[in-house]
């Protein structure tokens, strides 16, 4: 197999810095992958919670000023993550704030202004797992995974024309490929249960309400 000169050097040429300037982020989801499959190992479904009790100012409250009630919260009790939910309910306010390794829930009592922060602050394998899901992380990040996403593709195809540019290993890198590929797909199809596997090991009760 012949591969022409323009594309073996520029397949050099991306491969070298594109994995060099993703190097970090592919290490970052090459770990994650194993940290996110084995949880609890690592401690990463077990939060430290706190909870704390303090004041909203009445005026605030009585005014309904959402946006002076959040910023209220954020400097009294130190919270940085993303609001999730505000609603009205029961003659109080219920608010939500997450960030890949925190969550706050809090209520603040109408009229007395009287405020319950509940926080859960998860380790730092938590926070990786939720950045390798792009969970509570924003916008921006999943920027980051689109882009991880792209450097480990066009890693793979660069490298496999520079493999397939060597005439005494193209051989043997040809037979890699072919038993890895058929390796993922024969335990896919051997192992991974499919939705007649799901039903088939549920409860009676369950398997009878099943969907058709």
């Amino acid at each position: 197999m012949h591969i022409n000169r323009k594309l073996l050097s520029f397949s050099r040429t991306v491969h070298i810095y594109l994995t060099m300037l993703g190097l970090f982020v592919m290490m970052l989801f090459g770990i994650t992958g194993f940290t996110v499959n084995h949880e609890d190992w690592f401690g990463a479904t077990t939060p430290r919670v706190t909870e704390t009790d303090g004041q909203t100012p009445a005026e605030l409250v009585a005014k309904k000023d959402a946006l002076r009630i959040v910023e209220h919260l954020r400097q009294n009790w130190r919270i940085t993550g993303a609001l999730t939910g505000y609603d009205e309910l029961d003659g109080k306010f219920s608010l939500g704030f997450k960030e890949p390794g925190r969550l706050w829930e809090v209520e603040v009592d109408r009229p007395s202004g009287r405020t319950r922060v509940h926080a859960e602050a998860f380790n730092f394998f938590a926070l990786i797992n939720n950045l390798h899901r792009g969970r509570y992380a924003g916008p921006g990040w999943r920027w980051v995974i689109d882009l991880s996403a792209l450097f480990i593709a066009l890693a793979c195809a660069t490298g496999l024309v520079l493999w397939l540019a060597l005439p005494k290993r193209r051989q043997l890198g040809v037979l890699a490929l072919v038993v890895g590929t058929l390796g993922v797909v024969g335990i896919y199809l051997a192992l991974v249960p499919g939705p007649d596997a799901a039903v088939s090991n549920a409860p009676p009760e369950a398997a009878t309400t099943a969907p058709q």
